[in-house]
């Protein structure tokens, strides 16, 4: 088998830096995608923690009324 000449060995090893390099822009790229994707999870989970908080405390409420006997404060009375 004949060895390849010196140019192109260069010109291979040329296209594979050339291949390389390309990968590495395609993956800089994916990652500041991710990164974008990202921010925009954060600010969902914030979201979504501040407004189950408010259900919490809706809910808390509600469990208090129903101890306290549910009637708005007045007492029940029956009519005869």
């Amino acid at each position: 088998m004949p060895k390849p000449t010196l140019t192109k060995r260069v010109s291979q090893h040329d296209r594979e830096i050339a291949a390389i390099r390309k990968l590495v822009l395609t993956g800089m790229k994916m990652l500041v995608s991710l990164e974008r994707g990202m921010k925009d999870v954060e600010k969902g989970m914030k979201d979504l923690q501040a407004a189950q908080k408010r259900t919490e405390q809706t809910l808390e409420r509600f469990i208090r009324s129903l101890e306290r006997g549910g009637a708005n404060g007045h007492e029940e009375r029956r009519i005869q």
